[in-house]
């Protein structure tokens, strides 16, 4: 449990991975009944970019600082922006779980889980102030297994790991169709690097065997796929993919590659 993600915060791949976050819980909301929205590896939740970890590594001026400089004509880029804005503007960068908690309506539930003993306290400070929002402090995998199906029986489930252990693709791999058994209307969205030799493909097999109707994948390349000895850019896979996502996300594609350079690629591994 090395990695501590102040040194990426509000990097490209934040940026990426919360555009499609909150234009999910967007189109879930548009249903007046309440949502449980569970962020697995939530981190602290408030990150500050005026920290030495941050100036150490200056992964946010690649990302978040380049998205709010930009001028936007894609409404879903704007909105992301005005989401960020009062934290931008603290020189904060906020994280998932305190995303997913200011787009919390009052009849939604936002669970946050952190296995880091001393992140796990900063992630308490930063939810504090919001109501229907509970920390936990268990495996993440286990947090999700205790959590679906939710009440609500609606929903979205993040899983964004830090990829540190070498059998990470395969745990997912095999959690994949345990989450479908358990809950096969939920909505998953799972983060991902790229590296070259991981097993992107076999996860996008993996995922088109379990056999749940409109799995999707949008990845956000900065660099080749296949350089060698250096992180390439980021993925989305999705299960039960909101109508009208892809399409929202494949609009802003071209603004979003120009602010971030880098260019986007989404494509159906199971759509029937």
């Amino acid at each position: 449990m090395n990695y501590r993600h102040i040194y990426h915060a509000g990097n490209f791949a934040d940026v990426f991975k919360h555009l499609v976050m909150i234009l999910t819980a967007d189109y879930l909301q548009q249903k007046d009944k309440g949502l449980l929205l569970l962020d697995a590896f939530a981190g602290i939740g408030l990150y500050d970019l005026n920290r030495s970890e941050a100036q150490r590594t200056l992964e946010y001026q690649d990302g978040i600082a380049r998205v709010m400089v930009a001028t936007s004509s894609n409404p879903d880029l704007r909105r992301y922006q005005e989401l960020l804005s009062p934290y931008w503007q603290r020189g904060q960068y906020p994280g998932s779980p305190l995303l997913l908690a200011d787009l919390r309506r009052e009849q939604d539930r936002v669970i946050a889980n952190e296995l880091h003993p001393e992140d796990v306290e900063a992630l308490r400070l930063a939810l504090g102030r919001f109501k229907n929002t509970r920390v936990t402090h268990v495996d993440a995998y286990e947090c999700i297994r205790a959590n679906v199906p939710p009440l609500e029986r609606r929903g979205l489930v993040l899983i964004d790991p830090p990829f540190e252990k070498k059998d990470e693709f395969e745990l997912l791999m095999q959690q994949m169709a345990e989450w479908h058994r358990r809950w096969s209307t939920g909505c998953y969205l799972v983060w991902y690097p790229i590296k070259a030799h991981q097993p992107i493909e076999e996860m996008y097999n993996a995922a088109h065997d379990i056999g749940i109707n409109r799995t999707w994948a949008a990845e956000f390349l900065i660099r080749d796929r296949d350089e060698e000895g250096t992180f390439n850019g980021c993925g989305l896979l999705m299960f039960n993919t909101p109508f009208q996502l892809p399409e929202r996300i494949e609009a802003m594609g071209a603004e979003l590659g120009t602010m971030l350079k880098g260019r986007l690629k989404t494509h159906y591994i199971r759509n029937e």
